[in-house]
């Protein structure tokens, strides 16, 4: 029997042990909630809850304070983000639905060991408690609504540089949020430190830190409650009605609600310079400001952008804590992409989102400061379906959802010769990937191509008094190899139509060598060379137009058609060569001919594509931008300023492309990079890996007057 004991003690004793590991290097906290009303006269309480920890931690452990907390209906988790800096640490949130009999308050309590080792007070328990009431509003006549509010797990500041952190104060009702340190006596906190050096406005929750605070990490257990403007009553169906006025002095009526808001700050040893953009992070266009409203539809994935940039340092992440089952990624050019989709359990409620970018010098890590922005989910928008495959993208809107726009007032990204056609119950169009105006977005996992569908006036004008909204169109693709599947095929001739000078087409064509007799096969694309092995083009009317000729004005390499890559190394600019190989053979001809030696992008790239813009001339016309031949860029080229008078005696310019050009795997490194190749020049390509598969399309609906980000519909879920 002795022995049945002990090892019923030692079990108990593993198992709490296992509970107090599992809750230690706890970092913060938070809960808010959103009550609404069931049709049997019963409470639903959708209810969020994040915490943080040196690792992810999913488990719900909340139990009931007092009152009649109900039970629980619904329970999901997951991971938020993580970051290895501040100690490393992972936030997790958990949404949970509560059904209760009676809308009567009651309490949601948490508790357990241990904050973070290394704060100040050398760590200890740490407490949660949440206040939540049903009471029926007088004002609404719905039960109150708990602020807002999420936070980073930690900040951090040098030891020498002030800084106000806003926590985000967003009351759904418009009542007046406040926040205080908690309180021992009301188990709403676990340590209760006041730490000197910071200083809590209480009224505009702004935690303040001056300067030459100790270093190391300060918990901070403070309490959000939100107070009425004016004195409602809050009606119950099992108690008498209770009264809730303006906020006067600490001791006057109780709040609304009362949620927690618990995070850590370190204080770390001091920068070398405290200005924003120097050591310490700065945020650019597009990053949101903070308390922005940003507006999201139902089952669109709503999307922001955040840059930053530092002189000295190095951005190396942006930390975020959202709603669950948001996502992060980051583009080629610097950009960090936040995503969520709300659902329609989500509607007409408001979400935080709040971010951090963080930035590496040797072995220092610096943050900017804090922002925080405000999803408020609206009803579904426009109904579309995208469709993409390896080379068009093609979409089709229900005209109903978008009522009040005519068919024959949209095109696509202000190109007249794009146009989108309609009948009685849709909007379509499909056009190319690498037409149109399409755009090319990379990221570390994805390659994205958007387009935009606008309201336009008239063709001939550049602005719009119907442009009521934009929609903007997304194929995904998956990058999973370094060898692409997409555009292998020889590009045909491009048709042309101008005043003056009719329809015409100009083909551009690879040759066997300087003769120019031989055209490569169009039946061996992709063309393979060697790198420093000699490329022969010419590009050259279909038809020769008589009395003309052709002025190549520029030419850039890019690792995938489109021109406008961010990833691109320039051959031929303003007429002249800028690649040191280049040769130009013909000039004031109706064709053009010439050669440059084959190279690749440094990195894993194993693809070049060749795109050209050509001006069409009046043969031996002085005043064309033909004749002035190379400028140098110290010349304004005459397509820029032509009068309507002098339309005909040129064309404007024209992009012309083929593509692409494989480079021949190497034996050896040295056979790899051709020494005539100006390696300054070529872009450093940061992702290695290309496009074999479509993720799917999506939909992105802008409406003006009002703040929306880029919201973005899934083929299958619109």
């Amino acid at each position: 029997m002795s022995i049945i004991m002990s090892v019923s003690a030692l079990l108990s004793a593993l198992l709490l042990l296992a509970s107090t590991v599992s809750a230690s290097h706890y970092y913060g906290g938070t809960m808010t909630f959103d009550p609404r009303k069931n049709p049997d006269g019963s409470y639903r309480v959708d209810i969020r809850f994040k915490e943080a920890y040196h690792s992810c931690d999913t488990s719900d452990s909340w139990f009931c304070g007092s009152g009649n907390c109900g039970s629980r209906s619904t329970y999901v988790s997951g991971r938020l983000d993580n970051s290895p800096n501040g100690g490393g640490w992972c936030q997790t949130e958990g949404v949970m639905t509560r059904t209760v009999s009676n809308n009567s308050p009651f309490q949601l309590q948490k508790s357990s060991c241990c904050w973070i080792y290394n704060t100040v007070s050398n760590g200890g328990n740490w407490r949660l408690l949440t206040h939540i009431d049903l009471g029926e509003r007088s004002d609404t006549s719905k039960p109150n609504r708990s602020p807002v509010a999420t936070t980073l797990p930690i900040v951090r500041i040098p030891q020498n540089c002030a800084r106000n952190y806003n926590l985000l104060s967003c009351d759904p009702d418009k009542d007046q949020v406040r926040c205080r340190y908690g309180l021992f006596s009301a188990n709403e906190c676990g340590m209760c430190n006041q730490h000197a050096g910071f200083t809590l406005n209480q009224s505009t929750c702004t935690l303040s830190y001056s300067v030459n605070a100790s270093r190391g990490v300060y918990a901070f257990e403070l309490v959000m409650e939100d107070y009425p403007t004016q004195n409602i009553t809050l009606n119950y169906t099992a108690m008498a009605a209770a009264v809730r006025t303006p906020f006067f002095n600490a001791s006057s009526n109780p709040p609304l609600s009362k949620i927690p808001l618990q995070f850590s700050v370190e204080v770390e040893a001091p920068a070398p310079s405290c200005i924003q953009g120097e050591y310490l992070p700065r945020f650019l266009h597009p990053t949101p400001h903070h308390g922005e409203h940003l507006q999201a539809r139902v089952n669109q994935e709503l999307e922001f952008r955040v840059k930053a940039t530092a002189t000295y340092s190095n951005i190396t992440d942006v930390v975020f804590s959202g709603p669950l089952n948001s996502t992060k990624e980051t583009t080629t050019t610097g950009e960090h992409v936040i995503n969520w989709t709300p659902t329609s359990e989500n509607y007409g409620q408001h979400f935080p989102i709040c971010f951090i970018a963080e930035a590496q010098y040797g072995s220092r890590n610096y943050q900017s400061e804090m922002r925080c922005v405000i999803v408020v989910v609206e009803a579904a928008g426009p109904r579309a379906q995208v469709s993409c495959t390896k080379d068009t993208m093609s979409v089709s809107i229900e005209r109903a959802t978008i009522s009040g726009i005519h068919g024959d007032h949209l095109r696509l990204n202000n190109n007249a010769s794009c146009a989108v056609s309609s009948n009685s119950t849709h909007v379509f169009t499909t056009f190319s990937l690498s037409g149109c105006g399409t755009q090319i977005e990379e990221t570390v996992e994805h390659l994205l191509f958007k387009n935009t569908i606008v309201t336009f006036d008239n063709p001939n004008h550049i602005i719009t008094r119907k442009n009521v909204f934009e929609i903007e169109v997304m194929c995904k693709y998956q990058k999973k190899s370094s060898i692409t599947t997409r555009f292998d095929a020889h590009r045909p001739a491009v048709n042309f139509t101008e005043r003056g000078f009719g329809s015409f087409s100009y083909q551009f064509e690879f040759f066997q060598s300087g003769s120019f007799r031989n055209i490569r096969n169009s039946n061996t694309y992709p063309l393979e060379y060697k790198v420093g092995e000699a490329i022969y083009m010419e590009i050259a009317p279909v038809n020769v137009v008589q009395n003309t000729e052709v002025f190549l004005e520029s030419c850039v390499a890019t690792p995938y058609d489109n021109p406008n890559y961010p990833i691109s190394y320039p051959i031929i600019r303003n007429g002249c060569g800028v690649d040191e190989t280049v040769n130009i053979y013909t000039s004031h001809q109706p064709n053009v001919k010439f050669s440059m030696e084959a190279f690749k992008f440094i990195g894993q790239y194993d693809q070049v594509f060749i795109s050209c813009s050509i001006i069409i001339c009046q043969a031996n016309n002085p005043n064309t931008r033909c004749a002035q031949g190379c400028t140098n860029g110290t010349q304004v080229a005459p397509s820029s300023h032509v009068h309507k008078r002098e339309a005909a005696i040129q064309t404007g310019s024209h992009f012309v492309s083929q593509g692409p050009l494989r480079l021949r795997r190497s034996a050896s490194l040295t056979e790899a990079i051709s020494p005539s190749l100006n390696l300054n020049l070529v872009f450093v390509a940061g992702c290695v890996m290309a496009v074999v598969a479509m993720v799917c399309g999506m939909m992105v609906y802008k409406s003006r007057g009002s703040k929306v980000n880029y919201q973005l519909v899934k083929s299958d879920e619109i």
